[in-house]
């Protein structure tokens, strides 16, 4: 009987897509610090979750607040419809951005700052609709003392990911495309 020898090829590990590294890292660490810092702070409030507060000893920035509605308290008194409508604008989202934003660096860490963003406030809605929050956990206390940042709605780190996303967004469409001419 003949002998045949068997050859292995190598396995070819094929380099991450650029896409998945600036969405998902984005999106991934906006998520991780906003759920982190708000159960860390959470723990520190006393008498629980359900509190509005600023303890003395926090620092004049950090204010804990729930917040039912979606910026400057709006839509607070339907909070069940703003956890839908944030249940379903997360997917609406993702379609969008599979279908349209893969293509640059900064379309790609927007998306996912805006995902990441939206999954953190997304969990706190749902916890809120469970009954286990009062509202999404707002923290950051923004007062420069005029208007309009005088008085800033208090914020978290999933809101801080969600504005600054799309202020990239809203940049990256002012700038103009450069076309690169092919030769014939």
């Amino acid at each position: 009987m003949p002998e045949t020898s068997v050859t292995h090829s190598p396995t070819v590990v094929e380099p991450i897509p650029t896409w998945a590294r600036w969405a998902c890292v984005s999106g991934g660490l906006v998520l991780v610090l906003d759920q982190v810092s708000k159960w860390w702070l959470q723990s520190l409030v006393p008498g629980g979750a359900m509190l509005s507060v600023k303890p003395d000893h926090w620092p004049a920035w950090l204010e804990w607040h729930h917040n039912p509605g979606v910026a400057w308290g709006m839509f607070g008194s339907v909070p069940w419809l703003v956890g839908i409508l944030t249940l379903i604008l997360i997917p609406v989202l993702i379609v969008i951005w599979w279908r349209s934003w893969r293509g640059s660096r900064t379309e790609n860490l927007a998306a996912g700052l805006v995902l990441g963003g939206a999954l953190g406030n997304a969990i706190d809605r749902v916890l809120a609709m469970a009954g286990h929050l009062a509202g999404v956990r707002d923290f950051i206390h923004v007062d420069l003392g005029f208007w309009p940042l005088n008085p800033w709605p208090t914020f978290n780190i999933a809101d801080a990911g969600i504005s600054v996303g799309f202020l990239l967004l809203i940049a990256h469409g002012l700038v103009p495309r450069r076309t690169v001419e092919r030769s014939a």
